[in-house]
Order: C-alpha cells, then sequence, then structure tokens
C-alpha cells in the first residue's frame, strides 16, 4: 500500500480540489501506446485507401525530378528555386497523411486527461536518486512489461504475414519492374497494417492501467483529506457558496407549498406570507412560506397560477412575517386577524358557488408589538 512521508497510508481517493491542482500542474493520464497505435493505425488505412494515387504522384514527381530539363540549370540560384518546388510538390502529395496522424496526436493524447499545457521545470525530475529509483518502480515495472507485449505481439504478426506472403514476396523477382515497384508497394502497406493490428490489444491494455496508476499515485491518506476539508470549509467564498446553495434549497422546499395554502396574505408588493389551517390537525394556521420583495413576488405569481386567494392587509402580512417562522403557527395576538381572513375566504368560495351578496374584506385590527422590528 503506497504511504507518504510520514508514513501513512494513502487509501483515499483524489478528491476534485487534488484532480483540478494535478490538472493545473500538467499531470493528467496519458497513454503512449493509444498515441502509437491511433498514428500508426490511422496511417496503415489512409494508405490502403490513397496509397495507389500516393504512390502514383510520388513517381511521377521522382521522374520529372531526375530528367535531364530539371537537372540542366543555368546557376545554382535556379536549382535552389527548382529544389523548393519539388519540396513544397511532396509536401502537397502526402497532405492527407500528415494531417489525419496530426489530428491523431491530438485526439489521443487529450482523449484521457483533455488539453493541458504546462511550462513549470520541476527540479526534482532532476534528481538523479530519484531517477535511479523510478527504475525498480512499478510503473518502470509496466513499461517493461509492454515492450514485451510489443515484441511479442508484433513480432508474432510479422510472421503470421511473412509465411502468407512468401510466395508473393518471391514472385516479385520474376515480374518486370514497374509491375514489381507497384505490387511491393501494395504488399508493404497491408503489411505495415497487419503488423499495426497488435497494437489495439496493447493500447486496451494500456488505458486502463495508465488511469489506475494515475489515480493510484494521487490518492491521499485520511489525514490528507480531513484537512483539505477544513481549509475548504474555512473559506470565506465557501461558506457563502453553501449558504447561498443552502437557501436556495430551502426557497424551493418552501415554494412546493404554496399551492396547498388556504390564503396569501400580502402587503401588498413588499411582503407576502402563505397560510394553512386544517381544524382537524392544527392548533392553529401554520405558517407555509413567506417573503419580501422578489420572493413575495414569487409567492404571488405561485398563488395565481393554483389560484390560492390573495387578500391584501398590509399590517397583517408585515406582523406575520416578522413574528412566525416557517412551519410554525401563528403567534396567538394574531388569531383573531387571521380567523377574520380566513372566514373572508370562506365566504368567498360561498360566493362563487352560490352567489349572494359579495362579502366585503376585512380590515383586521394588529397591535404594533408584533410590528416592531419592521417599523
Amino acid at each position: 500500500m503506497a504511504e507518504n512521508e510520514d508514513g501513512q497510508e494513502r487509501t483515499e481517493d483524489a478528491s476534485e480540489k487534488k484532480l483540478a491542482d494535478s490538472r493545473k500542474k500538467g499531470q493528467v493520464p496519458r497513454s503512449k501506446e493509444l498515441t502509437t497505435m491511433m498514428v500508426t493505425l490511422s496511417g496503415a488505412a489512409i494508405l490502403l485507401f490513397t496509397g495507389a494515387q500516393l504512390a502514383a504522384a510520388l513517381q511521377n514527381l521522382l521522374a520529372s525530378s531526375l530528367s535531364p530539363s530539371f537537372l540542366i540549370a543555368a546557376d545554382e540560384h535556379e536549382i535552389a528555386g527548382r529544389l523548393y518546388q519539388t519540396l513544397v510538390r511532396g509536401l502537397l502529395t502526402i497532405w492527407p497523411l500528415l494531417v489525419v496522424a496530426i489530428i491523431a496526436v491530438v485526439f489521443s493524447s487529450t482523449i484521457l486527461g483533455g488539453w493541458t499545457f504546462n511550462l513549470s521545470v520541476k527540479p526534482e525530475r532532476m534528481d538523479p536518486i530519484k531517477g535511479v529509483a523510478k527504475l525498480f518502480s512499478l510503473r518502470s515495472l509496466g513499461e517493461l512489461a509492454k515492450a514485451l507485449m510489443k515484441m511479442v505481439f508484433i513480432g508474432a504478426a510479422a510472421v503470421f504475414l511473412l509465411s502468407g506472403l512468401a510466395d508473393d514476396i518471391l514472385g516479385l523477382g520474376l515480374q518486370e519492374p514497374k509491375e514489381a515497384i507497384k505490387n511491393s508497394a501494395s504488399l508493404l502497406v497491408w503489411f505495415f497494417f497487419v503488423v499495426s493490428l497488435p497494437l489495439l490489444a496493447i493500447a486496451a491494455i494500456d488505458v486502463p492501467w495508465q488511469l489506475w496508476n494515475y489515480h493510484k499515485e494521487l490518492r491521499m491518506t485520511r489525514q490528507e483529506v480531513r484537512d483539505e476539508h477544513k481549509e475548504s470549509d474555512g473559506r470565506p467564498e465557501v461558506k457563502a457558496k453553501l449558504r447561498e446553495m443552502q437557501q436556495a434549497a430551502a426557497n424551493n422546499r418552501m415554494m412546493e407549498k404554496v399551492p396547498t395554502a388556504d390564503v396569501i396574505i400580502t402587503n401588498p408588493t413588499h411582503f407576502a406570507v402563505a397560510l394553512k389551517y386544517d381544524e382537524a390537525r392544527m392548533a392553529a394556521p401554520m405558517l407555509l412560506a413567506k417573503g419580501a420583495d422578489n420572493i413575495a413576488a414569487k409567492i404571488r405569481e405561485l398563488a395565481n397560477e393554483h389560484d390560492v386567494p390573495i387578500v391584501e392587509s398590509p399590517r397583517l402580512a408585515r406582523a406575520v412575517f416578522a413574528s412566525t417562522d416557517l412551519d410554525a403557527e401563528i403567534p396567538g395576538g394574531l388569531y383573531l386577524a387571521v380567523a377574520q381572513i380566513l372566514t373572508y375566504v370562506y365566504q368567498l368560495r360561498s360566493w362563487e358557488t352560490l352567489g349572494g351578496e359579495y362579502p366585503e374584506p376585512p380590515e383586521p385590527e394588529v397591535d404594533d408589538a408584533f410590528l416592531k422590528d419592521l417599523l
């Protein structure tokens, strides 16, 4: 089991903070075998599809470069210009192969750990003692095992392919030079492709190994985890973010109860409180939600969406807001005022069902003692 300098075992997975810090330092999982496999196989695939055209273009380029008209020049400047043109033509000929190789390198290098760029110099990497120690580390043993696997797998593929193509290879000597060159190029492309296939197996083994080794090296001791939690919890911005998240969660839970309220009492714009009274289960009306300004507006909006009655009573709304906690019963001094509001709501429902005389909204009296915190 890995240990730190204090002898404590690294048994805990790396935290998000440690992973982020590691990424900032450029320490991300990478697989050289994955890059080798993707570059080699993508290049072989491109040669299989465009090899004939590429060979013909290079053949024409070589023929024109060796022609007498090309080699005979009036001065050295003309020769330099022709060589430059030949170089440009050669690059333009093989550009699909170059582009595919570059894409393969970038994609395979970023697929595991993403894109990072770090120019920092680490003096500990130049420590010869640590360098010698790494030669006998688990990572070095893994690299040795991969090298042996590549030698075995690729060697076996080469032997298998050579034994199958022995007659074709020997037959090249009996063909016309032009035909022999064409057929040998085709054989080389297939040989390149088949010999590259074992790299798939090697990459399939190396990628999980690199990921496992990366997370293993970043493991933390329990003390490091506790210290990190203390450091994170002690930051003002972290505490503020936690409070913000807790407040948002509390507001969401509160808003879910608004549609079940019996009445919303408003200021009318600055305050809003949602009350519910169930005579069979409650000794007094209970405050389900309350809010000021934007939250009050949201409460009114939800009330309108769910047909919850809204009654304007500025002093009572402010009194309930200041004196009552969420999910608590209103104080006894507000029983009469709230009862008048609930009676008015019941009368409204009766009027909507049976008709008759429209009920007059009440004007409940509220003791100034309930408003002292808002005055």
